[in-house]
């Protein structure tokens, strides 16, 4: 998670490129969305892919529930880790259908020792929660010989 010796071109700016995104997601779903906090410093571009992967992945089971309005949008980074949360005030989505749709972006969470669940209430909302541990690398799978 650390920037020291990545070139400029190997870091993306989250806050530019997710206000952004969630700008415009917001503008073409009518979906109004709240940003709590982005990180100031940019983050390595493989988190950065993780994130972005991650949080399209929430908007779409968002927008497919159907009865969200509302969103709140966090997002730090530093030396305590990496954490992400992504609230909806839907109602329709049963609280399984979001955490299916997730189980790749918890996968992906996994490989990099980091977690995400979805805490789903029929009727009462949905919040997205993921975490990296600070340091935390990517586990790539051994080569058997």
């Amino acid at each position: 998670m650390t920037l020291d010796g990545l070139r400029p071109d190997e870091r993306i700016a989250p806050a530019r490129d997710l206000r952004a995104h969630l700008e415009h997601w917001s503008g073409a779903t009518g979906i109004a969305v709240e940003v709590w906090a982005l990180p100031r410093e940019p983050l390595a571009l493989p988190l950065a892919e993780l994130v972005q992967a991650t949080v399209l992945d929430i908007l779409a089971g968002f927008e497919a529930d159907g009865t969200v309005r509302h969103v709140g949008f966090a997002l730090t980074a530093g030396a305590r880790g990496l954490r992400l949360t992504v609230s909806g005030d839907g109602i329709g989505l049963p609280p399984g259908r979001l955490a299916e749709r997730l189980q790749v972006a918890q996968a992906r969470f996994a490989a990099w020792d980091g977690r995400l669940s979805v805490n789903a209430v029929l009727g009462g909302g949905i919040t997205v929660s993921a975490t990296l541990k600070p340091g935390g690398t990517e586990r790539r799978p051994r080569r058997h010989r």
